[in-house]
């Protein structure tokens, strides 16, 4: 009967691998629209497996075979199937068409019963490529841990990063002659104007004349 596929369940290397052959009518993959070539994936819904298009699945759609009733079969791992590791010698089954995918009616007792452990396709995002021309972003203070990262990132890329405590920073600017008082833990008078922790870092890098390629990074005590 050309409306009815097929489906089998075997095993390979003294039974340490199981396979289910599934066989899906031509006019059935037509109906869903499934060419040779797409990409497929499956699962499994209330006794049934359900073979849907997906540009990740990890099974090629095959081309039809047979002169009078040409059928497309491919073979899967039962755990890609949702199959048991039983044993089913080559019968018909139930095949039908349900919102573009195509479901395979599996007789009692060869569904697999633990599904949870099931892998799911991978959609593995690719990384972005850092260029050596990427500005580093620099946070206005941080902690020892952070300032050995950015060093570390800032040397491949051929910059420098100089880490400075508060302290250092204040020492510098007086050394270059401007006026720093402290009126609290991140409040300061410059040169008699109010100042933050920020201001400080920017005053100590035009003192010292940091640029891009060299950068001083406020780590806090």
């Amino acid at each position: 009967m050309p409306n009815q596929g097929s489906l089998a369940i075997t095993s390979r290397n003294g039974g340490d691998r199981w396979y289910g052959r599934v066989s899906i009518p031509e006019t059935v993959a037509r109906e869903a629209g499934f060419r040779e070539g797409t990409r497929i994936s499956a699962r499994n819904e209330d006794g049934s497996i359900v073979i849907f298009q997906d540009d990740c699945g990890r099974i090629k759609f095959p081309g039809a075979k047979g002169r009078s009733f040409p059928r497309h079969s491919f073979e899967a791992a039962t755990s890609t199937l949702g199959l048991s590791g039983t044993h089913l010698a080559q019968q018909t089954t139930k095949v039908e068409v349900v919102k573009g995918e195509i479901v395979i009616f599996v007789p009692h007792g060869y569904m697999a019963k633990d599904l949870k452990g099931r892998r799911k396709v991978r959609r593995d995002l690719p990384k972005p490529i850092r260029k050596s021309t990427d500005e580093i972003r620099v946070p206005r203070s941080t902690d020892f841990g952070t300032a050995s990262t950015l060093m570390t990132d800032a040397n491949r890329q051929g910059k420098a990063v100089r880490p400075m405590t508060l302290s250092q920073m204040i020492e510098e600017l007086r050394k270059h002659g401007t006026t720093v008082k402290e009126m609290g833990p991140r409040l300061f008078k410059m040169n008699g104007t109010t100042a933050s922790l920020a201001d400080i870092q920017e005053a100590c890098i035009k003192a010292l004349g940091a640029s891009d390629h060299d950068r001083i990074v406020l780590v806090l005590d």
